[in-house]
């Protein structure tokens, strides 16, 4: 995919004064400073910042009456906690942490894109790292709620003279949500992003804001689906046998 610096890099770059070199192929040769190169990581570390600092203004300013920011923090995490709840039966209040960091994470990324900001959505790297933490944590959540030896074991299937069959397959399934959970956000985020680039190309003066209202839109269902994921496949490790 073609990359195209964000504008704040750009103009963090001019105002760093940062310089500017060719990456081999990337970008068609086209010069880039380290900023405008990796730009994706730019924008995780800002929209980590962002739901720190959101965190943080939240508990500093919590009131018996709350106001209209702390409304809106605590319905995020009522609709966090209430997803989590549906999905996963035993003890769900203890993954809303890093179902509702990840879902501000994603949200801030997909948005970011709306604005002069990079996206890191919009980039591989970042929803396979998204996706890489929420892999490793329902697997060790699944080793510390069943043990290692029987979490493992249950993906050698029912019958255990079908185990050298199932336990690869089932293995292989298991990596394969790395891909199917990263490649699905990156794909969506990225296609709209160039769907919206075209129509803003073709009409500047009418298609913005409407476009701005359904990228808004796009990017909370994307974060939803992310997160609804995320219980998914906590549930499916914690889950026990009835």
């Amino acid at each position: 995919m073609e990359h195209h610096a964000s504008y704040l890099a750009t103009l963090l770059t001019n105002w760093l004064g940062l310089e500017r070199h060719d990456w081999g192929a990337f970008a068609h040769g086209q010069p880039l400073s380290v900023l405008e190169r990796y730009d994706h990581l730019f924008a995780a570390v800002l929209a980590a910042l962002t739901t720190i600092l959101l965190v943080f203004l939240v508990r500093l300013r919590m009131t018996k009456v709350p106001r209209p920011y702390q409304q809106v923090m605590e319905y995020a995490v009522t609709f966090v906690r209430n997803l989590v709840g549906e999905n996963v039966e035993h003890h769900p209040e203890k993954y809303v942490p890093l179902v509702g960091t990840m879902g501000f994470f994603v949200l801030l990324n997909n948005l970011f894109g709306l604005a002069p900001l990079p996206s890191g959505t919009g980039n591989w790297n970042v929803t396979l790292a998204c996706a890489l933490v929420v892999f490793c944590y329902y697997n060790w959540q699944g080793m510390r709620e069943h043990g290692f030896i029987k979490y493992w074991a249950h993906f050698l299937g029912p019958v255990w003279w079908l185990a050298p069959l199932m336990f690869p397959l089932e293995i292989l399934g298991l990596v394969s949500r790395i891909l199917s959970h990263s490649l699905r956000l990156f794909g969506n985020v990225a296609g709209e992003h160039v769907v919206a680039g075209i129509f803003f190309g073709m009409l500047p003066f009418l298609l913005p804001v409407p476009l701005m209202f359904l990228g808004i839109f796009f990017g909370m269902i994307q974060a939803f689906v992310f997160i609804m994921l995320t219980a998914i496949y906590i549930s499916g490790a914690v889950a026990h046998e009835h």
